[in-house]
């Protein structure tokens, strides 16, 4: 019996090589990006407090702390990003087994600077690292040999080229915006990062200063000590009262590097074969139509012949910059996808219908279509062309379709249909589950946090599946309502 509707707790190679091949339709996922964070759980934190680094001990996937008893996945902290790149392609050519013929994979990845110097602080997100076993880990941060301080190291296109070369087919980088600019009003919201530039400022000086420990707001207790994020300083300023620094007029001048914020991640869509399945009706956008009046507006209703007589064109496909913003979690996971961007992923990956329970291939979409050139009036410089010199659409020429059904692409002749099966190696706090089960879809996955699985991931599944809050499920709902 398949293990769907499940989210299985291990590590993400050992629970795949367990799988049957070709039992997937979609994989959507996102793994420990190299050099970023500390996922660490357990332990009593007393290394935290005493702002002293872990003695890990390696036991792949884990390393456990000898300190403080911590627990954390080895993922994302190799030596180089050649030997992270390296472990991940071989899991992924895994997936790429679990992965039907005709399913596909959303990779989601992000980039980092490149560090450039040494040294550490106790207790961040890479806090000495030490040796153990025979082991190194990052003692300071990301430092990439060959690199300059500063430099964009490249991860996610270095980890989509390398997947590549080992036999994926790579169809399409998409742009995840999380905030864009040259707007009319800010739109979205990212990270705020330390780019200041050149500029002069008033001198200050520390006075007074405690210790403090900076954890994420919503953090529950039980993590709260394992957050992987900087233990700081706070501090108070004042001007300075003379130095050599800043005389005779107080200011002094910061040249500080800059650069656009980072407001983007990847997300690669990857195909086992040339030949897979793809629902482009399930993501079609409402057409936008440029007005050189005031930018664009959206298509007018069907027969509104009084703005743009003659349209008729019921959408365009999807484009390959996604403009969402993060999604804010309240528990304790610090790396989850927003909803809005797994659920298109899902619709356009998997069938709405099901597939046949017997082979497992997808019903597609019957659909009627017809050809319309979008005529709202005739060019003046060739009146057989339909368009308009001031005013042409943003997709003139589009094809309006219509769904009549649903039929097998399949010959194995049964009409009843079973749920589309979606895989996340990485589940963390559930969110394709929850997505996927919110769509009608099975859901499949594997997370080497147990306590991710038992108080975040189950929780926002049965959210997705019944509607119910996490809060409420908690109240006992949950039972009260399959009694």
């Amino acid at each position: 019996m398949l293990p769907i509707n499940t989210i299985i707790c291990g590590d993400w190679i050992e629970v795949a090589e367990t799988l049957p091949s070709g039992i997937a339709h979609c994989i959507i996922t996102s793994p420990a990006y190299w050099g970023q964070r500390l996922y660490g759980w357990g332990g009593d934190g007393s290394c935290e407090e005493k702002k002293e680094p872990h003695v890990w001990q390696i036991n792949e996937p884990i390393q456990t702390c000898l300190n403080c008893g911590m627990m954390a996945p080895t993922l994302g902290l190799e030596k180089t990003p050649e030997e992270h790149i390296e472990k991940l392609v071989v899991g992924f050519r895994e997936l790429r087994r679990v992965l039907r013929d005709d399913g596909v994979l959303f990779l989601n990845y992000g980039d980092k600077y490149n560090a450039g110097r040494s040294g550490g602080h106790p207790g961040g997100k890479h806090s000495g690292f030490q040796q153990v076993d025979g082991r190194y880990l990052n003692e300071s941060g990301p430092n990439v040999n060959g690199l300059k301080q500063g430099d964009l190291i490249g991860l996610a296109w270095r980890l989509a080229l390398a997947l590549q070369a080992d036999g994926w087919y790579l169809r399409s980088d998409i742009i995840w915006a999380k905030a864009l600019s040259f707007c009319e009003k800010y739109s979205g919201s990212t990270m705020p990062e330390s780019v200041n530039g050149w500029r002069w400022e008033r001198h200050k000086v520390k006075v007074k200063a405690e210790s403090k420990s900076r954890t994420a707001a919503g953090e529950i207790e039980g993590m709260r000590k394992h957050s992987g994020y900087e233990i700081k300083e706070s501090a108070q300023w004042q001007d300075c009262p003379g130095c050599a620094k800043c005389a005779p007029d107080g200011l002094v001048l910061r040249k500080g590097s800059w650069r656009p914020t980072r407001a983007h991640e990847y997300l690669f869509l990857l195909a086992k074969t040339s030949s897979y399945f793809c629902d482009m009706e399930a993501v079609r956008e409402e057409n936008v139509y440029k007005d050189s009046r005031d930018g664009s507006v959206p298509k007018p209703a069907r027969g509104d012949s009084k703005t743009m007589p003659g349209i008729d064109c019921s959408g365009r496909n999807l484009r390959d910059v996604f403009c969402i913003n993060p999604q804010a979690y309240p528990d304790s996971h610090y790396a989850t996808f927003p909803e809005k961007l797994v659920e298109p992923c899902i619709k356009v990956g998997t069938s709405q219908k099901g597939c046949c329970p017997k082979c497992g291939s997808q019903w597609a979409r019957w659909i009627d279509k017809a050809f319309v050139g979008c005529n709202y009036g005739k060019r003046p410089d060739n009146p057989h062309i339909s368009g308009s010199l001031d005013r042409p659409p943003a997709d003139a020429g589009t094809t309006p379709t219509t769904t009549l059904g649903w039929r097998p692409t399949c010959k194995c002749g049964i009409k009843e249909t079973v749920p589309c099966i979606v895989y996340d190696p990485f589940m963390g706090s559930g969110t394709v589950a929850a997505v996927a089960a919110r769509l009608g879809r099975n859901y499949l996955g594997s997370e080497l946090n147990e306590d991710y699985v038992k108080n975040q991931a189950e929780y926002r599944v049965a959210e997705g599946e019944t509607g119910i809050t996490k809060q409420e499920q908690r109240a006992g709902q949950l039972a009260l309502e399959f009694e």
